[in-house]
């Protein structure tokens, strides 16, 4: 949330109580006007700037107290907002010295207010105070908890970033590291060559330019696969790709892409797309459909086609052939999933699916 969010919505808890004193007539209540917007002013500003937040606590304290002596001990309501207030401090010590303050400042407000007034000391009156000294507490407690909870989600982002990281390394160490040591021998075969056969040089040769482009191919490819990647033209791509290749397709998507991590939809997307390959290379299919859903707790993807099957087409060798291997490897990387089906009637449904893992 953003400073200027976070600004306006300090005000949100002063709204009642402003439209109360607000509505009343002027002349009756002047006084109790300037001191509610007093209280408001040092309210807003030990909410949001650090420096000097004990003095604000205090001057609210104090204003809240002149309100009880005021008027009647009811008034210890307005403790909420140093109450909230202390919450923003440091530590758990410096609260305790604050609510210490305001037990003092509020026992002595009260008891005075109640010794004037002539009015006994109400029962009434203690849940409240017990409720102000609770606030602090939770409230601080509830902000421990959110900086907790961020700074876990950052560490499993970049948890995802590393594992990502390694993954392309040993794509590019796969891809880069066999076909150049291959262009290496191939050039130091073709130099021995050059005078006693130049015909098996100039072959040896057009290998390595062969070999050099196939590499330069496989570098786009992957570098096409760390770029970002959108769902919905992802969708759009796999159903051009299965009706090119006489393929009936049926696709749906039911959920929000845009709130979806960045490595979530990359991942996705590069599933999907490998899951669309094997139909097409290997399934014999004459009809595929395409799901991708969302529930309260996780994205899934569901590919369905009606070719001959996992266990008896080319992938029959291995549960997962490498595409589907790698994957699966993807997957763990953000806790998802992939489950291999086919019924007796040959119909391959596979089933992926990511958990959440919003900010």
């Amino acid at each position: 949330m953003n400073r200027m969010a976070t600004k306006w919505l300090t005000f949100a808890p002063l709204f009642l109580p402003a439209v109360y004193l607000f509505f009343t007539p002027f002349p009756q209540a002047w006084l109790d006007i300037g001191l509610f917007l007093l209280l408001a002013f040092f309210y807003w500003r030990g909410m949001l700037w650090p420096k000097h937040r004990e003095m604000k606590i205090v001057i609210q304290l104090v204003i809240v107290s002149f309100f009880i002596f005021l008027h009647t001990p009811w008034h210890m309501c307005f403790g909420f907002y140093p109450a909230i207030t202390m919450s923003q401090l440091a530590s758990y010590r410096r609260i305790s010295w604050m609510v210490g303050s305001m037990i003092g400042c509020f026992a002595a407000a009260v008891t005075l207010s109640a010794y004037l007034a002539t009015e006994p000391l109400r029962f009434e009156w203690l849940p409240i105070s017990i409720a102000f000294i609770a606030v602090p507490y939770v409230a601080k407690m509830y902000h421990v908890s959110c900086e907790v909870h961020a700074k876990l989600s950052e560490a499993h982002a970049e948890i995802i970033k590393i594992g990502e990281r390694e993954r392309i390394a040993r794509d590019l160490h796969d891809t880069l590291g066999q076909t150049l040591s291959m262009i290496t021998v191939k050039s130091e075969l073709a130099e021995r060559l050059i005078e006693p056969s130049p015909d098996q040089a100039v072959m040896e040769v057009r290998d390595v330019q062969r070999i050099s482009r196939m590499t330069l191919l496989q570098i786009r490819e992957l570098v096409n696969d760390m770029q970002s990647i959108d769902i919905r033209e992802e969708l759009r791509r796999a159903e051009q790709m299965l009706v090119t290749a006489g393929i009936e397709a049926e696709t749906s998507m039911r959920m929000d892409a845009d709130r979806m991590m960045p490595i979530e939809r990359n991942i996705l997307g590069m599933c999907l797309r490998e899951c669309i390959t094997n139909v097409v290379k290997h399934s014999g299919a004459g009809k595929c459909s395409i799901q991708i859903l969302e529930d309260k707790e996780q994205y899934v993807l569901l590919v369905c086609d009606n070719g001959i099957g996992i266990t008896k087409g080319p992938l029959q060798a291995r549960q997962y052939g490498a595409g589907l291997l790698g994957m699966k490897e993807r997957l763990s990387l953000i806790q998802g999933t992939l489950e291999l089906n086919t019924d007796q009637e040959n119909r391959t449904k596979v089933t992926i699916a990511i958990p959440h893992h919003r900010m």
